[in-house]
């Protein structure tokens, strides 16, 4: 900076850097400044508002525009980059094959009458023997089978 004892660069640092004709060091050393100090931007945007006319207009301006516009992130592009993301994923990892999964495991044993077996009565009598009651061995077959499926 031009004034090394002093926090804050002068007119003609802002100035410089606005024109491009700073070096890169200065440049960082400013930007960092921008960031971290409220009164360096105003002092920026003073001298910019300053420098406005005198600047150079863009060539193509509404090209500018599209570019930023098409690189700031929006919500329906957030919308299709989720719905692409969820297309990538492999059959097995959807929710709905999981349900799936489950409603079959539930029909089948309806069909074969497991929750039959698990009525007050039968867990009644279950209880009594040294036999593991059915409950314990739906589960141990279940998560047996369950075990076998997992990748």
């Amino acid at each position: 900076m031009s004034h090394k004892g002093r926090s804050q660069p002068v007119t003609q640092d802002w100035v410089e850097y606005i024109q491009g004709a700073c070096s890169p060091e200065k440049a960082d050393t400013l930007e960092s400044l921008l960031l971290e100090d409220d009164s360096a931007l105003a002092a920026y945007m003073q001298v910019m508002n300053d420098l406005g006319p005198k600047l150079p207009g863009l060539e193509y301006e509404q090209q500018f525009i599209d570019n930023v516009m098409d690189a700031l992130p929006s919500e329906d592009k957030d919308a299709k980059r989720g719905a692409n993301e969820n297309w990538r994923r492999r059959w097995y990892e959807h929710r709905m094959f999981h349900y799936a999964v489950a409603a079959c495991i539930t029909l089948v044993f309806l069909s074969t009458g497991w929750f039959d077996k698990l009525g007050p009565e039968t867990l009644q009598k279950a209880g009594t023997s040294g036999q593991p009651t059915y409950g314990e061995k739906l589960v141990h077959v279940t998560t047996g089978w369950l075990d076998r499926l997992k990748p």
